[in-house]
């Protein structure tokens, strides 16, 4: 354990402590810490001072000793209640929830959550193991011809009172949102975003004519805003893919800047320093890329979420292609990769800390092939009447469903002579090499699409699986939500109800050492 002398400190202190003053002779005390709290990347001194301790005080003590003060607590002791003040190399990466408007750094975890799971996947809200996630983007939400945003599906997003405990208040929110509304009041590390876009919308050619003028960028801005304000969000993910020309990709840097501008000024009515987020689903192949404005979107964004999959797939590959791989095969197997995307944002200016990584749950099949490198006749199986893109947790393995991974460009794949239908799709080993990779790079966070489709085994759960590789949900960025929102359209959200969410999903068995083994 770490002493140190806090004379010249203490000294400036003019209070007492149970009518005494302060001691004088303090000049050679040593005060011993009453404990230590050590993460990954740091460790955290922790001494019992004198009650209170203003905090420009505890900044000159943490000052005193080169270090950087961290938090301020309250404990009990034997002469009542105490003020310490936490003194640590940070970040300190342990601590189990945020305190009041507190930050400590660590890596984000991005989920995202399609509000349809509610159907026939019977993936609700409740579902979500929380503790793996600091944030959620739920969506997607249309744009219309105004620019104005609406819920796809309004029954499923806020209408629905098909989900557990709906309020009955008279005009109160229900569906998906009043769930992730009451999932964020529990767990106060957990922000929701709503995600405006998604595939659909460019496969509907929704983002060029909706956001092609001023007004509707505008409009689009100030409804994204108000959106957040009434459902009880944290921000705001733009997930327009892609621009298709120069025209396009000025509309798309003009609606972050709008974006920006408008999550400010409802920031400012939520109360002093309340940041609300923007971030935006951002390519991985350089053809997508190319139609993006980095150095200018990331005027704009507090963080990108890099989709690291769908590199390949049945319904526009020429021949049978890894979607996920992070190296490109030299057989012919790779159309692209993630590392050169990777390498594109960081020419662009982009700083690591922003770039999330994102990692699909699900695979692209391919039906009449040989394997990878080889043509095909068409998508293979699939999942929810979606054929050529199965869940991982669908997805056969093992018998004639034979699993290959290729460490060297970290993909896996199974591969059914029988049937001659190939899967290409992430194993936990792959994801375990993939998150090693990515804390070598150091990026601010990874992240998976299509919770729903995981596995619930503590071995198989691909989730929890990056989670181990990072140290555990204790490296986590800890950063406070937002619950007050008093302009709310919505009583349950003005005033929340206090409804608890009974958790559906939790994890079973042990963890496996996937490492490889030689004979």
């Amino acid at each position: 354990m770490k002493a140190i002398t806090i004379a010249s400190v203490l000294c400036l202190l003019a209070h007492t402590v149970s009518g005494a003053a302060i001691p004088l002779d303090i000049e050679e005390r040593q005060i011993q810490p009453i404990s230590t709290v050590t993460g990954p990347v740091g460790t955290s001194y922790i001494y019992a001072l004198a009650s209170p301790i203003p905090d420009n005080i505890a900044s000159q003590l943490a000052a005193a000793v080169s270090v950087v003060p961290t938090s301020t607590t309250v404990v009990l002791s034997d002469g009542g209640v105490q003020s310490t003040s936490v003194v640590g190399e940070v970040p300190v990466a342990s601590s189990p929830a945020p305190a009041p408007g507190a930050y400590t750094p660590g890596y984000r975890n991005i989920g995202y959550y399609g509000t349809w799971y509610i159907f026939d996947r019977k993936f609700m809200p409740s579902d979500i193991i929380t503790s793996q996630w600091t944030h959620i983007m739920a969506g997607f939400w249309d744009v219309g011809a105004s620019g104005q945003i609406a819920p796809k599906d309004p029954w499923s997003d806020i209408q629905s009172i098909k989900l557990p405990n709906p309020s009955t208040v008279k005009g109160a929110l229900n569906g998906v949102f009043e769930q992730m509304f009451r999932l964020k009041n529990e767990n106060r590390n957990l922000k929701i975003m709503l995600s405006v876009g998604g595939w659909l919308a460019t496969s509907e050619g929704q983002w060029g004519a909706s956001l092609a003028t001023p007004e509707q960028r505008n409009t689009f801005a100030k409804s994204a805003a108000r959106a957040v304000m009434d459902l009880g969000l944290d921000g705001i993910d733009l997930d327009w893919e892609y621009p298709r020309n120069d025209v396009e990709t000025a509309a798309h840097v003009d609606t972050l800047r709008l974006l920006r501008q408008e999550l400010d000024v409802a920031g400012n009515i939520l109360g002093v320093n309340r940041h609300l987020l923007l971030s935006m689903a951002a390519p991985i192949g350089a053809h997508f890329i190319k139609t993006i404005n980095i150095p200018e979107a990331n005027k704009y964004v507090d963080f990108f979420n890099l989709m690291s999959y769908d590199m390949g797939g049945a319904g526009f590959s020429k021949v049978s292609t890894h979607a996920a791989n992070f190296f490109m095969a030299t057989d012919g197997s790779t159309e692209f990769c993630f590392v050169d995307g990777f390498e594109m944002y960081l020419a662009a200016g982009v700083p690591t800390s922003k770039l999330n990584v994102l990692d699909p749950i699900y695979g692209h099949s391919f039906a009449g092939t040989d394997g990878p490198g080889t043509p095909f006749t068409g998508p293979g199986v699939g999942s929810w009447g979606e054929l050529g893109t199965p869940d991982y947790n669908q997805i056969l393995q093992g018998g004639d469903n034979v699993v290959f991974e290729d460490e060297k460009i970290m993909a896996s794949w199974t591969y059914n002579k029988q049937t001659r239908q190939m899967i290409s799709f992430d194993t936990p080993r792959i994801i375990e090499l993939k998150t090693q990779y990515l804390l070598t790079r150091g990026v601010g966070g990874i992240g998976f699409f299509g919770l729903n489709a995981d596995k619930w085994t503590v071995s198989e759960n691909l989730v929890n699986t990056a989670l181990e590789v990072l140290g555990g949900t204790s490296t986590l960025e800890q950063a406070e939500n937002h619950i007050i929102y008093k302009d709310s359209q919505y009583p349950n959200v003005r005033v929340y109800d206090g409804v608890k969410v009974v958790p559906g999903k939790t994890l079973v068995g042990a963890a496996t050492d996937r490492s490889p083994s030689y004979d």
